[in-house]
């Protein structure tokens, strides 16, 4: 019975295989209970000075007048309305919602009042799909699911997941500078022999010092031998005096 509608909203409006829920949705909302069923939805229009339209939709046929984008934005383009529901859900484009549900709206009105009149129940099928439409609007949308479904809750743990991996991150840190720091500590001894050789370093600054003290004694000794000169030149003015005795 909806089949050709579902089909031609598919290729008209760019809906794909998203018509099928689009109709569901369009139904479920058009017949809900709690808003006075199709009376109620076909009130909305009146209410917006649409009656004219709407009675021309009753019973179907050739004489149904079409509505424009912006007569639909008018009832149904509230926020939390029907386009925000079925574009927010489906994931779809508001133009292209409104453009379908424009289409659809005055045929499905025409088949739910054969005669012109408004029927005591709705058929099996009809009811059937908008039970499924009611599924679909009470879902929540993916936007919801990131923000405040399974995506949010992993959102709002994220800044805690980072500060307990920075504070691993800090503890393997400092494991490692200790690690690090206890091969010194082992070598410590190795470098004794090295600071041990330090102290040989004055005793080379020490022995220039030494070199001028074994001079000054030289220095020293060769005046004292120079007097040593005469004395041993004195045992020969005796001999001089033992030739003059013999020549005399």
């Amino acid at each position: 019975m909806y089949e050709v509608l579902i089909r031609e909203a598919a290729v008209r409006f760019g809906l794909g295989d998203k018509a099928l829920p689009v109709l569901q949705m369009l139904l479920a909302y058009m017949t809900a209970k709690d808003s006075g069923g199709l009376v109620g939805f076909l009130e909305k229009f009146k209410a917006a000075g649409l009656g004219p339209l709407i009675q021309s939709w009753l019973g179907g046929g050739p004489s149904a007048q079409p509505i424009s984008n912006s007569q639909l934005e008018t009832v149904l383009g509230s926020s939390g309305g029907l386009l925000s529901l079925i574009s927010g859900k489906l994931e779809l484009g508001r133009d292209n919602v409104t453009s379908a549900l424009g289409y659809l709206l005055p045929a499905l009105v025409g088949k739910l009042t054969p005669g012109g009149s408004m029927p005591a129940s709705l058929p099996a099928e009809v009811q059937s799909l908008a039970e499924a439409g009611q599924q679909l609007l009470a879902a929540p949308a993916p936007s919801e699911l990131t923000s405040g479904g399974i995506g949010g809750s992993l959102l709002s743990w994220l800044p805690w997941v980072v500060v307990v991996l920075a504070a691993l991150f800090g503890l393997s840190y400092c494991g490692k500078d200790k690690g690090s720091a206890t091969p010194p500590a082992i070598e410590a001894p190795a470098s004794a022999p090295a600071a041990a050789s330090e102290p040989a370093a004055p005793a080379s600054d020490a022995a220039p010092a030494a070199a001028p003290e074994s001079s000054a004694p030289a220095s020293e000794a060769a005046p004292a031998a120079a007097p040593a000169a005469p004395a041993a030149s004195e045992p020969e003015a005796p001999a001089s005096a033992i030739s003059g005795d013999t020549r005399a």
